[in-house]
């Protein structure tokens, strides 16, 4: 007998499929217990002494700053300053060509010398008037002209003197010397040139910057204006007075340039201004630094820290342990079984490498500082302790 075979139908071929599929035997699930448990780093949460901080950010800016201009108009004969150059208060910084002020005062000199010369003249002739007055040999009338010349005479030499003095003042301002002690900025304007002088509209010439101290000036806002308010209230006990100056409280003040980790520049705030800005809601404070070192520019933008509590207890963490999901910050504590908790917490400042927990988290419970991606609540895990 011969037996022919048909093609097979793809209906044929689904069913076969199927009756294959349902002989086999399913593989068993796999134990979760026989799983390793994950290791994770824990810090325990400490309690130390810490001070609230508010931090902000401010600007350099010089003690005083004085513009240079001349007074008087002429040639500028001579710069007697390296640009960037420290100055005293009294240092010559430019002369102006002084020929004809000098010739001015010369002229102013020699006309106080006439004038001397008729008072004396007059007073002479007056003593004269005098005898013969008393002999009747002159009439009253020409006794009071007499007498007047004198008088006129005296008040010429007044005059003249009085326009020599101005006219020394021009003399002496062909020579700009500097107000204050300080860094001097470049020469605007070459030797040779002519300045023009007067106190509006004359030639700038350089500025003369004080950078020692230097102050730091930083806008806060109304929340943190309240801050030192009550900071201040506390500090100045129950003898307070509004008319206190600041700087008498000592409240220190930390500064840190942009390429600095920490804050080591300390000064003290000097200054609060007395209102609020009503456009930004926003008001001035000032910290003063001595700037020994010459580091600290006018202009620079720094990081203020303005202490605003006595030291106190608090909890700290590392601040690798804090997470954020979202808005809210949160640690992962491991318990005494080994299990993991989420806690939702309020953090503080920062404390070096420490984070200060407002609320959230007990002293001498461990919290997860490294594998937090790979944990979740509830989950066994092998804690590592690791220093905080």
């Amino acid at each position: 007998m011969i037996f022919k075979f048909l093609p097979a139908s793809p209906l044929c071929i689904g069913l076969l499929l199927v009756f294959a599929a349902g002989c086999s035997k399913a593989k068993p699930a796999e134990d979760a217990s026989a799983r390793p448990t994950q290791k994770v780093s824990v810090a325990v949460a400490v309690q130390n002494d810490v001070t609230d901080y508010v931090e902000l950010v401010g600007r350099l800016a010089a003690d005083e700053k004085v513009v240079i201009q001349s007074r008087v108009s002429g040639f500028l004969l001579k710069t007697h300053f390296t640009d960037g150059q420290r100055v005293k208060a009294g240092d010559l910084l430019f002369t102006i060509e002084p020929d004809e002020y000098q010739a001015i005062y010369e002229q102013a000199q020699a006309q106080i010398s006439v004038a001397e010369t008729q008072l004396e003249l007059a007073r002479k002739k007056f003593a004269r008037s005098q005898k013969l007055l008393t002999n009747d040999a002159i009439s009253r009338e020409e006794f009071d002209e007499d007498q007047a010349a004198v008088a006129e005479a005296a008040a010429s030499v007044i005059a003249k003197q009085a326009d020599s003095a101005r006219v020394k003042l021009d003399v002496d301002y062909t020579k700009i010397i500097s107000p204050i002690s300080g860094r001097v900025d470049r020469a605007l304007l070459d030797d040779g040139n002519f300045v023009t002088g007067g106190l509006v509209g004359g030639t700038v010439l350089t500025t003369v910057l004080k950078d020692r101290p230097i102050k730091a000036i930083a806008n806060i806002n109304e929340g943190v204006r309240l801050t030192f308010m009550r900071r201040r209230r506390e500090l100045g006990g129950e003898e307070f007075q509004e008319a206190d100056k600041l700087q008498e409280l000592n409240i220190p003040c930390f500064l840190q340039l942009q390429d600095e980790t920490d804050f080591p520049h300390e000064g003290k705030l000097e200054y609060a201004e007395s209102q609020v800005n009503e456009q930004t809601g926003t008001s001035q404070i000032r910290a003063v630094f001595d700037n020994a070192s010459g580091l600290l520019t006018t202009g620079m933008f720094v990081r203020l820290k303005v202490p605003v509590s006595d030291a106190h207890p608090a909890v700290l963490v590392p601040d690798t342990a804090i997470g954020t999901d979202q808005a809210t910050k949160f640690v992962y504590v491991v318990d005494d079984q080994n299990e993991v908790q989420h806690r939702t917490v309020e953090v503080g400042d920062r404390k070096g490498k420490l984070r200060v927990i407002l609320s959230g988290v007990k002293p001498s419970e461990s919290v997860v500082v490294a594998g937090i991606q790979l944990i979740q609540p509830g989950m066994k895990v092998d804690p590592v302790s690791q220093t905080p």
